[in-house]
């Protein structure tokens, strides 16, 4: 169906410049929806950072961080002294069974000795 400015162009002898006006309108119509569905998905977005952000004290995303690595530190200084700690029970550990291996091995061979 072609509307009056479409028989215009017709009549005028530019069919051609009536299709060219017919698929801007089109194009323009099939941009104007994608804009549309882009402003929605950027205010879906929007909202989303936002509820992400309400997390955080403040919305100090980076003093969070901050709180994290602290944690990690203090975490990873603790493990270090508690396998230190261990280290050092094995070692003591050790020497005592050696001690007390010794003190066995004297006394057998004191008795020995005395018989």
């Amino acid at each position: 169906m072609n509307t009056l400015w479409q028989q215009e162009l017709a009549r005028l002898g530019l069919p051609g410049l009536a299709q060219l006006v017919s698929e801007i309108r089109d194009a323009q119509v099939e941009l104007m929806a994608t804009m549309d569905a882009h402003t929605l998905k950027m205010g879906q977005h929007e909202a989303a950072t936002a509820r992400l952000l309400s997390g955080f004290p403040a919305d100090d995303v980076d003093g969070h961080r901050r709180y994290h690595e602290s944690v990690i530190e203090w975490r990873e200084l603790r493990n270090k002294l508690v396998r230190e700690a261990l280290t050092k029970m094995v070692g003591a550990g050790a020497l005592a069974a050696a001690g007390w291996l010794a003190l066995a091995v004297w006394q057998a061979f004191r008795v020995t000795v005395t018989k």
